[in-house]
């Protein structure tokens, strides 16, 4: 697909898929949540389609509800970091599970983008994590509507742990973090990230779909709990590169075509 076919699918992706928001409190600069996120990088915005996160250097981890899109788009390619990655795969967990998440392999390496591990501990409760997404901004419980695609970090606490899910209250602001925030309509797949031991990790995906409003006091942010999913993760991400392998190897032993004789 050429990038002006690739530019043309995002745009109307974003009509169909609203563009993702992390609204924040209006008495914080703007600046301070731009700042946040820069510590982030693995944080992707996904071509107009949602969010998501680098766990690998060819892996993304996002919401079922942003791999759907793609399919249903029929994409071929995202724009990520100024550049066009070919999508080899995308794996959608069961409905069984109750996961909401989606896996999706490129078919090569993101460079200059360290990947973010999973968070495999089963111990997210009352810890601090900071949410990144990109895309339209405003204030809690306001509106959102500031449109620069530049990456905002905010920083909540989970508040609630269920055997799948996450939840981050949005509190009053004397209850707050200074920089409380929450991911809105079209974060979608945005991630959560935990930091324990001195070690970053990813411990939540925003899921899907968030409708149209714009969060406030008293609501919750609802993630998928990714220490539930690991299994699934681990399982699709080594079943991929097993099958990789097994065509690679395949293809080597493929007899060449006969030449015609002289």
């Amino acid at each position: 697909m050429r990038l002006r076919s690739l530019l043309l699918l995002a745009a109307a992706s974003l009509a169909a898929f609203p563009a993702g928001a992390i609204v924040r409190r209006a008495d914080r600069d703007d600046g301070e949540y731009l700042e946040l996120a820069t510590r982030y990088r693995s944080a992707l915005a996904l071509g107009g389609f949602g969010e998501g996160v680098l766990i690998a250097p060819r892996w993304i981890l996002t919401s079922a509800s942003v791999a759907a899109a793609l399919r249903e788009a029929h994409a071929s390619r995202l724009a990520i970091a100024g550049a066009a990655h070919e999508i080899r795969s995308l794996f959608i967990a069961p409905p069984a599970l109750d996961a909401g998440l989606a896996l999706i392999l490129l078919a090569d390496d993101v460079p200059g983008i360290e990947p973010t591990p999973l968070h495999r501990e089963r111990d997210e409760q009352g810890k601090a994590v900071v949410v990144v997404g990109h895309g339209a901004t405003g204030f809690i419980g306001v509106h959102a509507d500031v449109r620069d695609g530049r990456a905002r970090g905010a920083i909540n606490t989970i508040d609630r742990v269920e055997p799948t899910r996450l939840d981050l209250r949005i509190k009053a602001n004397d209850d707050a973090s200074d920089l409380q925030g929450a991911a809105a309509a079209g974060d979608e797949g945005a991630p959560a990230y935990l930091e324990s031991k001195g070690r970053l990790s990813v411990a939540g995906i925003a899921i899907g779909p968030r409708g149209a409003a714009v969060p406030k006091v008293g609501d919750s942010d609802r993630y998928a709990r990714v220490s539930a999913f690991t299994g699934w993760i681990d399982e699709a991400m080594f079943k991929a590169a097993a099958d990789e392998a097994s065509a690679a190897t395949a293809k080597e032993k493929a007899p060449r075509g006969k030449h015609r004789a002289r």
